[in-house]
């Protein structure tokens, strides 16, 4: 080995100091943590999601645990309830998405959790999120494997900082890290299985199980990033460079991560935002349109179907269908997924007007970090009615971008809109003003008292 990219990653982790970080870092931090809770929150009406709290009951019997079971409070094991929050948090697609993923699917629920267990105080919550964030980033970049792998490196960084684990110790668990990390494809996006959501919290569940075996100490696990017969040479590419990237200095998470204001896949938001923004500002009636032109759309998520969809994932990844549910429902939320909804037969019927006038260029993985540098062409959407009226909107991309970041009232109203079926009004005021002045708590586990 010729190179110190993991013992480097280690040390980055051991020394980052809340005073370390930029303000406005810590701030897009926090705003994670409350768009994460939200729409972790906003899916416990799901029935994959009561499955998740149930499997998550069964796996702590007795109902005595250190950790809170997130939309339902009972206490149950550390690993128990980061299996169900870290499937919550992709249950409806609406959490980020980064060049390679969705980090907050991990790093919140995982920080969350260990802060609540580890009795951890509001900085060390927040740092441990910034390095989670920053580590993911860098290992997704320098290998491309599986977008759910990534999450193992950005929870075990979590778990590293918030247990002081050495820098020793936090080398083996990298190592463990990596043999468990990859996946030779993602068989989800061809068959349109919600398993897609549960891999999230068999993630955060194994990575405690990880980290508590690194507690204890292995043998000859070390350098799994720089050793050439390790981690990245499974990789579908090598661009080692990046797992070092001007770390500690450029802060990865404020450029390549997206927030997504809809509920539904990366590639989808834009529409969403243009099906909804047309409806409310003309307030028509969704029964009287003729027919929608996309101009342009994603050749690989403008997909139909004739009698509604089987999953929560083929409607997600559907542009039609989010436009058609836009239109009948301009306010997101579990609704969007229960199983009347995906069958609707006014939905159906109106996402089998949505056509495409050209697609945006395709070329791999290059498709999507263009889409976060924000280079994607102006999108419209023209709306012929029955009677020959026509409306027209347009964007080029939906709030949430690195463009076109939300504030934090608008983060907190979207919190407000995410949780209002599922937390009491205290309940969601409390949540909010305990998240944006966490970082004067000495004791972070007051938090998840307000998750359900």
């Amino acid at each position: 080995m010729t190179t110190d990219w993991t013992k480097q990653l280690c040390h980055f982790i051991k020394t980052l100091r809340y005073e370390d970080i930029p303000p406005a870092v810590i701030e897009r931090a926090k705003m994670m943590i409350m768009q994460t809770v939200g729409v972790s929150l906003c899916s416990a009406d799901l029935k994959q999601v009561k499955d998740a709290i149930a499997i998550s009951k069964e796996m702590s019997p007795g109902g005595e645990g250190e950790a809170t079971l997130w939309a339902d409070g009972a206490k149950v094991s550390w690993e128990a309830a980061a299996f169900t929050a870290g499937a919550m948090g992709d249950t409806l697609d609406w959490e980020d998405c980064s060049v390679t993923g969705h980090p907050s699917a991990g790093v919140i629920p995982t920080a969350v959790i260990a802060s609540e267990v580890l009795k951890k105080s509001g900085k060390d919550l927040l740092t441990a999120v910034v390095a989670g964030y920053e580590v993911y980033q860098r290992v997704a970049l320098a290998g491309r494997s599986n977008i759910v792998s990534y999450n193992i490196f950005g929870n075990l960084t979590v778990l590293m900082k918030l247990l002081d684990l050495s820098e020793e110790k936090m080398d083996q668990a990298f190592g463990i890290g990596t043999a468990c990390a990859i996946i030779p494809a993602n068989v989800h996006e061809i068959t349109m299985s919600d398993s897609l959501n549960y891999l999230y919290g068999f993630r955060a569940e194994s990575t405690i199980t990880m980290i508590k075996t690194a507690l204890n100490g292995i043998e000859n696990m070390e350098d799994a990033f720089d050793d050439p017969t390790a981690y990245l040479l499974h990789c579908g590419y090598q661009e080692p460079e990046w797992l070092t990237y001007e770390l500690g200095s450029k802060w990865l998470m404020m450029e390549m991560l997206l927030v997504k204001h809809w509920p539904a896949n990366v590639f989808v938001q834009t529409y969403a935002e243009l099906a909804s923004r047309v409806v409310k500002k003309n307030r028509f009636d969704p029964d009287q349109v003729a027919e929608i032109i996309i101009r342009p759309s994603v050749a690989f998520r403008h997909w139909y179907s004739q009698t509604g969809y089987e999953s929560l994932t083929q409607a997600q990844f559907s542009i039609p269908y989010c436009t058609a549910c836009a239109m009948y429902h301009p306010d997101p939320g579990a609704e969007w997924y229960q199983p009347e909804t995906l069958k609707d037969p006014k939905i159906v019927a109106l996402m089998n007007k949505v056509k495409a006038d050209g697609f945006v260029k395709q070329e791999g993985m290059k498709f999507i970090k263009d889409l976060i540098e924000g280079k994607h062409p102006e999108k419209f959407m023209i709306v012929r009615m029955n009677d020959g009226t026509e409306y027209v909107e347009s964007a080029f991309t939906h709030p949430g971008h690195p463009n076109y970041m939300l504030t934090r009232d608008e983060f907190k109203d979207r919190f407000r809109l995410e949780v209002k079926h599922i937390l009491s009004p205290k309940k969601v005021e409390g949540a909010l003003d305990c998240i944006c002045h966490l970082d004067e708590y000495e004791d972070a586990s007051v938090l998840p008292t307000f998750f359900h």
